[in-house]
């Protein structure tokens, strides 16, 4: 294993919630004059009645809302990895209006890619275990274990909020991997040299339902180090293969896990706020939660992936899927597939 893998990162991407005051140190509100664009932006979606299947780029003319989400992006690429927005009036508008919103927010930053084989790129984060039996598992209410997803940046927006529970617990992924070099050096060769995963269904047709390469859980290219993990993949691989992971294998997932929980900063995203994180530089899980019993109250975030130009070089390796940075539609889905607990 190369030396450079052991060796202690210095970024601004190092940190702990120790690290921050408190919610004012990573959190930005839209200022009146911003929100001033997207009332017209609003009025302009209700006069010619927009929808999120037909809305065009020429829709969003918002120079200041531009402007700082421009300004904000090399603290996402090349920070901390995450910034908190705040301050859109979920009273004001309806939730497709918003959608739209948020929508048009992506498209400043990067093209938004497929999050599943369905082809949803704006995707709906919500309990829908009663009326779908197959939901993924963000769309129920239990806990998501630290994963990160198979994007370049991540983005949730909050609608409703729960009754309770529902946070959305944040890791600085190059934390973890200096924590274990210095404790565990043994458990990072492991790690970067990767393992195997379960494509859950939504490979293409004609590809393996298993990767035929290790992923690594990290990587390094360009000087930068990356994390991909998602254990439900590995553990489903290694079952389907017949080849049970090691018990220093099962040491190095669990270290990550323990790691990512331990020194985690739990993110309360009230509604009208989102966060936009590296999906490189930050590992992210969820609370489970209890929601409230009116249907327009329960808790929904919308998710998108951004995939910017230019945005990290990574290991051909880390990729899952044929398609970098996102999920193929397919024609035809897979189903049967359990997501579990702490699946995407």
């Amino acid at each position: 294993m190369s030396r450079a893998n052991h060796a202690i990162i210095k970024d601004p991407a190092v940190w702990t919630a120790a690290s921050f005051a408190g919610p004012q140190d990573y959190t930005i509100a839209f200022t009146p004059p911003e929100l001033a664009e997207m009332d017209a932006i609003v009025a302009r979606i209700r006069a010619e009645r927009v929808a999120i299947e037909t809305v065009g780029a020429e829709l969003y003319h918002w120079p200041r809302v531009t402007r700082k989400l421009v300004s904000i992006y090399p603290e996402i690429k090349c920070g901390r990895g995450f910034v908190v927005l705040a301050g859109l009036p979920t009273d004001r508008y309806s939730k497709e209006e918003l959608g739209l919103l948020y929508w048009g927010m992506g498209q400043v930053l990067g093209e938004c890619a497929s999050q599943s084989a369905k082809g949803d790129r704006l995707g709906h984060v919500r309990d829908m275990s009663a009326t779908d039996p197959g939901a993924r598992a963000y769309q129920n209410r239990y806990e998501l274990n630290p994963h990160t997803d198979f994007t370049d940046v991540v983005g949730l927006f909050c609608l409703r909020d729960a009754k309770s529970g529902g946070e959305t617990p944040l890791a600085s992924a190059l934390h973890i991997h200096n924590e274990i070099a210095r404790t565990r050096p043994d458990l990072l060769d492991i790690l970067y040299r990767g393992f195997r995963n379960h494509r859950r269904g939504e490979e293409q047709p004609g590809e393996d339902p298993i990767t035929p390469h290790r992923v690594p859980v990290f990587s390094r290219a360009g000087g930068a180090v990356s994390l991909r993990f998602v254990r439900p993949y590995i553990e489903a691989a290694a079952r389907d293969l017949g080849e049970p992971l090691t018990q220093a294998e099962t040491e190095a997932l669990d270290l990550v896990q323990h790691l990512a929980e331990r020194d985690r900063l739990d993110l309360k995203l009230a509604p009208g706020a989102m966060v936009l994180f590296n999906n490189y530089t930050i590992i992210h899980a969820r609370r489970p939660f209890v929601d409230h019993e009116e249907a327009d109250r329960k808790r929904h975030l919308l998710r998108m992936w951004i995939l910017p130009e230019n945005f990290r070089e990574t290991v051909p390796e880390i990729e899952v899927f044929s398609s970098k940075g996102g999920i193929q539609q397919r024609e035809t889905l897979n189903t049967g597939f359990a997501w579990g607990v702490g699946g995407r």
